[in-house]
């Protein structure tokens, strides 16, 4: 059993325009992170492959509080691309419910890559989730393809949901790695109300628990310690509390 993260790190980006792996550079991480993932947030194109894209995400998973906040202070240092991008968000994060298999930690061994909190401080919630396919000469594709494509069909139903204040979705540019999404929420009621009301997202959920349309997943809720920078022209937590 490998160790468990207690803290994460959450990364939004937007450049000026579309960007590839290849332009950046990519081969840094944050000191201290257990688990570090960066990709692009393009949608599916029509051949099923996720398109080259100006908005771009990154999650870290780390093992105390004080190698995550001070990740956040020296992001330039793993980030040198940071001047180039138009915005970027940047959220520290405390799991608070988590379950489900990820490859982030370990590619041999999925599993739990999380240990949840003690106690939950309350706020506004952040949701991961993470799913994966087993790679190999029997690996059906289509079947990679309709889940991606459903991904981006269910983020475009939660980002019209009352009480959501940011979705994105991004695929890490080390191929095997497993895909993220990202939403961020006003409230607890809100966040259930979209996600199990009679809709999108339970009609996929169903749809899993069903037949199995990925091979692993994994759900976490977290809890907003801290954020700075914007995302789409302002800071997300703020708009929220405006009347």
């Amino acid at each position: 059993m490998h160790e468990l993260g207690h803290y994460v790190t959450a990364h939004l980006f937007r450049f000026p325009e579309i960007r590839v792996p290849e332009s950046l550079s990519l081969g840094g991480k944050p000191a201290g992170a257990m688990s570090w993932k960066i990709g692009s947030s393009g949608l599916v194109g029509p051949d099923g492959y996720r398109l080259p894209s100006e908005r771009w995400g990154a999650i870290g998973l780390f093992r105390n509080l004080d190698e995550a906040q001070a990740s956040l202070e020296t992001k330039e240092s793993y980030l040198p691309f940071l001047p180039e991008v138009v915005e970027s968000w940047h959220l520290l994060l405390l799991p608070v419910m988590h379950r489900g298999e990820c490859n982030h930690l370990s590619r041999e061994n999925p599993g739990l890559c999380l240990e949840i909190a003690p106690n939950d401080p309350g706020g506004q919630l952040v949701v991961i989730t993470t799913a994966g396919f087993v790679l190999g000469p029997s690996l059906d594709l289509e079947r990679v393809i309709d889940f991606r494509r459903k991904v981006d069909a269910l983020l475009g139903f939660m980002r019209s949901s009352d009480g959501n204040l940011a979705s994105t979705v991004f695929t890490p540019h080390t191929a095997g790695d497993d895909g993220c999404t990202l939403t961020v929420w006003r409230s607890d009621a809100a966040m259930l109300s979209a996600a199990y009301r009679p809709a999108e997202h339970r009609t996929q959920v169903d749809r899993y628990k069903k037949e199995k349309t990925a091979d692993r997943t994994s759900f976490t809720r977290l809890r907003i310690l801290k954020t700075c920078g914007q995302w789409n022209g302002a800071d997300p937590l703020r708009q929220s509390e405006q009347p």
